[in-house]
């Protein structure tokens, strides 16, 4: 499915990875939308510990966490400003961010955990090639 047209932005955006671009990706605004927010819930597995980068993928997690979180012991845990907040993810973990351009967060954030997550997710992937790391994208940009 492609990123929903009502929640792009247009314009001159400095994004997180520094490089600038004329699309910005309003994830935080989607996730008010209960369609979306479902949607997006339905991709995202169950997990036993579900761990967001900061802003919107630790939104993204926690509500994963509270949606999917029967699991006996579920966790969650942030990345924030290079450090993991929360217990030390250890196997079958999954990392969520809201949208990738480079990729450092995510590999910057797996280095932070300490180890690999089982699954990587994030909203939209900007990047031309899903690789290093490779991750499950939500929506097309």
């Amino acid at each position: 499915m492609k990123f929903p047209e009502k929640y792009i932005k247009h314009g001159n955006f400095i994004l997180h990875s520094g490089q600038t671009s004329d699309i910005f990706y309003d994830v935080n605004a989607l996730l008010t939308d209960n369609f979306y927010l479902r949607y997006l819930l339905d991709e995202v597995p169950r997990s036993k510990h579900y761990v967001g980068i900061v802003t919107g993928g630790a939104l993204i997690a926690i509500i994963a966490h509270i949606h999917h979180g029967r699991f006996p012991g579920s966790k969650f845990s942030m990345i924030k400003d290079g450090e993991l907040k929360g217990e030390i993810p250890d196997r079958d973990w999954t990392l969520i961010d809201d949208v990738v351009t480079t990729g450092n967060s995510l590999l910057e954030a797996i280095i932070t955990a300490g180890s690999k997550p089982k699954n990587i997710f994030v909203v939209v992937d900007r990047r031309e090639r899903n690789e290093n790391p490779e991750v499950n994208s939500i929506f097309e940009p």
